[in-house]
C-alpha cells in the first residue's frame, strides 16, 4: 500500500547554528628551552605537549634543565593538566626565536624559560617581546641587587673607537660581558656604521676592549669613514635587576620571581598554579547566592609552592623585593615589584603576585579572559545569524551577547557582585550602555558599524592586607 511522504502536508527543517569562534585557551603553559631533540623539538618541530613527567622523561633526562623546569610545574597541587615545551636556537636572537615559536604554535598563555637566560640580556629581550603579545610570562631571578630598593646606576665612560673591520671600542677597566647593551653618544660624529642613541651589544669582549653587534651574539660591526669629537659609551642598567627593568618599563606581561637558590624554578611553579585557574568553570547559581567560590577567580599571593623553599631574609629585604608596604600597598619607590616566597606565621607563601607595572597577575589574566570571551561571543553571534539588523532590536541582540559574557564574569568571580541593602539578592557590579540607532550618523549606519557598546564593571580583586582594632574595657 502506498505511503505518501510527510512533505505532502508538513515541512520541517533544521538548521544548525554551530559556527562558533575558537575559544582562546588560558590553561596551557610553555617552557622555552635550547636543547634539540631531532624530529621532536627542533627548528621544524617548535613545541610538544606533555601531560605528565613520564612523558617528559621520554624526551629529557632528569639532569636536563627542561626536565627540572617541567618537574617544578607538575609537582604543584593542583597541577596543570598539560604543559608544552618549546625549542629555541640559542645562536639566534631570542626575539626571533620566540616569533618562530609563536608562529608555529600560538596556543599557550603562560610562558617561562629554563635557567640559561636567568639574569641575562635575553630576559630583557623576552620581556620586550611579551609586552606586545597576549601572554603572561614568569621570569626567574637570582640577582642580589633585587634585595636593595635603590636603583643601580648606569655604567658609563669615554671611549675610543677604531676605524677597522670590525671596529674596536676601548673602554679602560670595563667590567662588561658579551651580550651587554651599549648606547653611544658623541660631541662630534661617530664612525660610519655606528649611530648615536642606538642600542648595540657587546661581542668579543676582552680586557679594556670589545666590539659591537646589532643583536645579541651577532656579527661585529665594521666601521669606516672618519670621526670627530669625544665619544661616550653607556651600559644601561635599567636600575640593575630584571625586576627593575620591567618595573622601569611599566610592563604588565611579565612578572619576576626572586630567590637566592639558583636551582629552583619558583616562577614556573607559580605559573603552574595560575594555569589551573579555569575562569570558564563558573557557577551562575552559586554566584547569585553570594558564594565567593562560585568560580576560579584567585590571587597569586599567599599560595604554597611545592618544592620551593622560603627565602631566608628579613622584612626590609622582602619589602625591597616586592615594593609592598604593610597597610599602604605597592610603592615603586620602596621596591622592585618582584615576587618572592616567604614564611609568615609558619605558612610558606608567595608575595605579592604582581607584574612589573604594579598590577596583579590575576588582574591581567582576568582582563585577557574577558576580552577574549567578548570577542568570541560577538563574532559567534554575527556568524550564526542571517543578519543582525541595524535597528534597536538588532543592537539589543549584541547587547544581550555582551551581557552574557559579563554574567559569566560574575560566575567566575571576576566581576564584583554585592548584596542589596536588605540582603535579599546579589546584584552584579556592571553596567552596559549603548546609544540608540536613530542617534547614530547615517554615514556610520551606511557602513554598517554598530554603535559602541560600553561596559563598566568593578573588578572583584582580592584582599592582600587586613587589620583589626581592638579595645579592651574594664
Amino acid at each position: 500500500m502506498a505511503r505518501l511522504p510527510y512533505s505532502r502536508v508538513v515541512d520541517v527543517s533544521l538548521t544548525r547554528q554551530d559556527r562558533f569562534a575558537t575559544a582562546t585557551g588560558f590553561s596551557v603553559a610553555l617552557i622555552v628551552q635550547p636543547d634539540t631533540i631531532a624530529g621532536v623539538l627542533d627548528a621544524t618541530h617548535r613545541t610538544k605537549l606533555y601531560s605528565d613527567m613520564t612523558e617528559v622523561g621520554v624526551d629529557f633526562d632528569s639532569g636536563d634543565a627542561a626536565y627540572k623546569a617541567a618537574s617544578a610545574m607538575f609537582s604543584q597541587n593542583p597541577r596543570p593538566r598539560q604543559i608544552k615545551i618549546g625549542y629555541r636556537n640559542s645562536a639566534n636572537p631570542i626575539s626571533d626565536e620566540l616569533d618562530a615559536i609563536y608562529a608555529a604554535d600560538p596556543d599557550f598563555y603562560w610562558l617561562g624559560f629554563t635557567a640559561e637566560i636567568r639574569d641575562t640580556i635575553n630576559q630583557q629581550l623576552a620581556a620586550d617581546w611579551a609586552q606586545s603579545k597576549s601572554v603572561l610570562q614568569g621570569l626567574e631571578s637570582n640577582d642580589v641587587s633585587t634585595e636593595n630598593a635603590a636603583a643601580v646606576p648606569d655604567k658609563t665612560s669615554t671611549v675610543t673607537i677604531t676605524i677597522a673591520t670590525p671596529g674596536v671600542v676601548t673602554w679602560t677597566g670595563h667590567t662588561l660581558v658579551n651580550g651587554d647593551p651599549i648606547v653611544l653618544t658623541t660631541t662630534g660624529t661617530l664612525p660610519t656604521g655606528l649611530t648615536a642613541g642606538t642600542t648595540y651589544y657587546v661581542v668579543s669582549q676582552a680586557t679594556n676592549t670589545f666590539q659591537l653587534a646589532a643583536t645579541v651574539g651577532g656579527s661585529a660591526i665594521n666601521t669606516t669613514g672618519s670621526q670627530t669629537g669625544v665619544h661616550t659609551a653607556t651600559n644601561p642598567q635599567y636600575g640593575g635587576s630584571i625586576a627593575e627593568y620591567i618595573e622601569s618599563k611599566g610592563y604588565d606581561r611579565s612578572f619576576v620571581f626572586y630567590h637566592t637558590d639558583a636551582t629552583l624554578y619558583p616562577a614556573l611553579a607559580l605559573l603552574a598554579y595560575c594555569a589551573t585557574r579555569d575562569l570558564d568553570r563558573g557557577n551562575q547559581l552559586a554566584a547569585q547566592r553570594g558564594d565567593i567560590n562560585s568560580g576560579n577567580a584567585y590571587t597569586a599571593k599567599f599560595k604554597k609552592l611545592v618544592g620551593i623553599t622560603t627565602l631566608n631574609k628579613g622584612s626590609a629585604v622582602v619589602q625591597a623585593i616586592t615594593g609592598f608596604v604593610p597597610g599602604l600597598g605597592m610603592d615603586a619607590a620602596q621596591g622592585h615589584r618582584a615576587n618572592t616566597y616567604v614564611d609568615i606565621g609558619g605558612l610558606p607563601m608567595v608575595v605579592e603576585g604582581s607584574v612589573g607595572s604594579g598590577a596583579f597577575i590575576d588582574e591581567i589574566h582576568a582582563s585577557d579572559w574577558i576580552v577574549a570571551r567578548m570577542r568570541e561571543a560577538l563574532l559567534s553571534t554575527l556568524a550564526n545569524n542571517d543578519r543582525i539588523p541595524f535597528t534597536n532590536p538588532g543592537v539589543a541582540i549584541l547587547t544581550n551577547t555582551v551581557d552574557g559574557v559579563m554574567r559569566r564574569g560574575v560566575a567566575a568571580g571576576v566581576v564584583a557582585a554585592e548584596f542589596t541593602d536588605d540582603a535579599s539578592e546579589v546584584t552584579p557590579e556592571y553596567k552596559i550602555s549603548v546609544d540608540r540607532v536613530e542617534n547614530i550618523p547615517a554615514s556610520q549606519r551606511r557602513n554598517r558599524i554598530a554603535p559602541d557598546i560600553k561596559v563598566d564593571f568593578r573588578y572583584a580583586g582580592a584582599i592582600h592586607y587586613a587589620s583589626a582594632s581592638i579595645t579592651l574595657r574594664f
